[in-house]
């Protein structure tokens, strides 16, 4: 469905992937020739009479620093466009979402929350708005980083890049299994998050009728669970998305090890 939504802004988002895939590549190619002046520093230390050529090294550093500018360069670039596409496609969204809620009958309306509805124009929309902002051109230059730096290992050590391979598998398991259980606490979360924006709207809107009645202790109580499902539910999704990374770390770190010992 997202792909419909930016076909016609695919001029733009085509650019965006070029410039993903040359931001990568010019970076993945700095520790390469960074590699050429640590081997000459090395050849230098290790001759009958220790030398070090430092015009050669000058050259690579400059080399080095152009490189690094021109990934920074693609990559703004590339930011500058992709924060234009998604918050036009976000726009289009949000026109869509107000025409199909003047078609709506009031029964719907009568049967939820103001919160709840506005939350799906506002909070929803701005999940939206940072997936494709940050997410999408993540997962462009992570592919192309992975492809370059598979290729950039076997053109140094086949064996050794095969050794780091293994890692791969465990560290995509342990994602997927990670994920799974965490994608319900995040739909829980947008879920209770509506509830407690219509609530709180509700009781404001409201609050003369609330006092007249004399329901204040129910609106608070209310209002108490819905907030304790919220930080229930957030606080999972968080903590579930939060061990993504030292999880990674840890088989990384091993597999550096076993890369170390073997090497």
């Amino acid at each position: 469905r997202l792909a419909g939504y930016l076909a016609p802004q695919k001029a733009r988002f085509l650019a965006v992937g070029i410039l993903a895939v040359a931001s990568t590549v010019f970076s993945i190619f700095g520790p390469k020739i960074l590699g050429m002046a640590t081997t000459k520093i090395a050849e230098g230390v290790m001759a009958p009479v220790p030398h070090v050529d430092f015009r050669y090294i000058g050259n690579i550093l400059l080399l080095m620093i152009l490189l690094y500018a021109v990934s920074f360069a693609t990559g703004y670039v590339m930011s500058y466009i992709m924060a234009g596409v998604a918050q036009k496609t976000v726009y289009i969204m949000r026109n869509e979402v107000k025409e199909k809620l003047d078609r709506l009958p009031l029964k719907y309306f009568d049967g939820r929350t103001h919160g709840e509805i506005l939350s799906r124009v506002t909070n929803d929309m701005d999940t939206i708005a940072s997936t494709l902002q940050q997410s999408l051109t993540q997962l462009i230059t992570s592919c192309v980083t992975i492809a370059g730096i598979l290729i950039m290992m076997f053109s140094i050590s086949p064996f050794m890049t095969l050794i780091a391979l293994v890692t791969l598998p465990v560290c995509t398991l342990l994602t997927v299994a990670i994920a799974k259980r965490s994608r319900k606490y995040f739909a829980g979360q947008q879920k209770h998050l509506g509830e407690l924006n219509g609530h709180v709207e509700e009781m404001y809107t409201g609050h003369k009728i609330i006092k007249a009645f004399g329901c204040e202790k129910e609106s608070i109580e209310k209002f108490r669970k819905v907030n304790e499902e919220l930080y229930r539910t957030g606080w999972k999704a968080q903590f579930m998305s939060g061990i993504i990374m030292p999880a990674l770390n840890l088989v990384n770190n091993l597999g550096y090890v076993f890369v170390c010992i073997i090497g």
